[in-house]
């Protein structure tokens, strides 16, 4: 099993982007995935084969901001989501991924600083998810709007949507962050090793 993940850009200084990977995103990957070798995007070359691509959390979709870290992280997964559509590549969006995958297909964000915090969610899917809570750090949230090319996994319990699937695509989206959750750790591994299984 070999992952890249597509890091969040930060701007500690100014003129100075850096790469920041979670070290409880590269537990959490290496609990559901045994034995799988990770990489971290730090170009706009994919030189493997890769068995998934993970858009990580952090920055703000280009559209709402104008950093320079938020621009350079767009160009970033606007390549990756292109590489993994073109070489057929499972891909999954986690919290910004998510959102990023989103408005790709033409959903809406709504900035609700109300939905942060922890959140009753409602599983519609086939996929087994044995939690009803989930922790959200996201500022945005996805609309419940009609989609032809959506497959809605799991709701909030203000109906927006928290995990998702492009119908016919490789390609799955869960807004909250699984590897942050410090409660039902192996339910959260379980959940998200079923939302690949599920996606590729």
């Amino acid at each position: 099993m070999k992952i890249i993940i597509i890091p969040k850009i930060t701007e500690p200084y100014t003129n100075q982007l850096e790469f920041s990977v979670e070290k409880n995103l590269l537990s959490f990957l290496k609990k559901c995935f045994k034995n799988c070798k990770i990489d971290i995007a730090v170009n706009f070359k994919l030189k493997k084969k890769y068995n998934l691509i993970i858009l990580s959390g952090g920055n703000l979709i280009h559209k709402y901001s104008k950093k320079e870290s938020d621009i350079f992280r767009s160009k970033l997964d606007k390549y990756f989501f292109n590489q993994a559509i073109k070489n057929e590549i499972p891909i999954i969006g986690i919290c910004h991924g998510g959102q990023f995958l989103a408005t790709k297909h033409k959903l809406s964000l709504i900035k609700d600083k109300k939905h942060v915090g922890s959140h009753k969610i409602k599983n519609i899917s086939k996929i087994d998810i044995k939690f009803n809570f989930v922790k959200s750090f996201h500022n945005y949230k996805i609309k419940h709007n009609k989609s032809k090319v959506i497959e809605k996994l799991v709701l909030a319990d203000d109906k927006s949507i928290e995990c998702f699937k492009v119908k016919k695509k490789k390609i799955g989206a869960v807004i909250w962050h699984p590897e942050r959750e410090n409660k039902k750790v192996n339910e959260q591994i379980f959940f998200f090793k079923n939302l690949y299984s599920y996606i590729k």
